[in-house]
């Protein structure tokens, strides 16, 4: 069983007993600052925004930023504290995936609508042409598409097929 669960972290499917997503990061190789916006550490990301504020936006090996980081392990005082040191709210990744997007896939709820309520476009399009609705749709997720359509998130925006 174990073996099942390692190899579903790995590939990045959520445990069908937790709503929480499994660790599919590997902390041990994202920068500091990354780091401590997954694992939701408020204060020494403070500190390390305070002393290097330009660093808000830097990117891993993947090309995320901590935004993006804090909406995969929903980490909804991390993105209010990245927010405060003007963060990209739509900076994307090297798959195209936007912050928004990232929350909505995880079903991170409160981390989708803080970034929706200070301005994220909900119609961008990750690199399968896939837009934040699409994947809280592909989610079954009633209160995130809600909370896109109120927020303007365009209904009629096709994928691929």
């Amino acid at each position: 069983m174990k073996k099942v669960i390692k190899f579903m972290s790995w590939v990045g499917v959520r445990n069908p007993e937790s709503p929480e997503p499994l660790n599919i990061i590997d902390k041990s190789e994202l920068p500091k600052l990354h780091r401590a916006a997954y694992v939701g550490y408020d204060e020494p990301l403070r500190k390390l925004l305070s002393r290097k504020k330009n660093a808000v936006d830097s990117r891993d090996k993947n090309g995320r930023t901590p935004l993006h980081l804090a909406c995969i392990s929903g980490c909804p005082g991390v993105v209010v504290l990245l927010i405060q040191f003007h963060c990209d709210l739509n900076a994307r990744d090297k798959e195209r995936t936007t912050a928004l997007i990232r929350a909505v896939q995880f079903l991170n709820r409160r981390c989708a609508g803080i970034l929706l309520e200070h301005g994220a476009n909900p119609n961008l399009e990750d690199g399968s042409q896939n837009t934040a609705l699409h994947y809280a749709i592909l989610e079954e997720s009633v209160s995130i598409a809600t909370q896109l359509l109120r927020h303007n998130a365009n209904i009629e925006a096709v994928n691929k097929v």
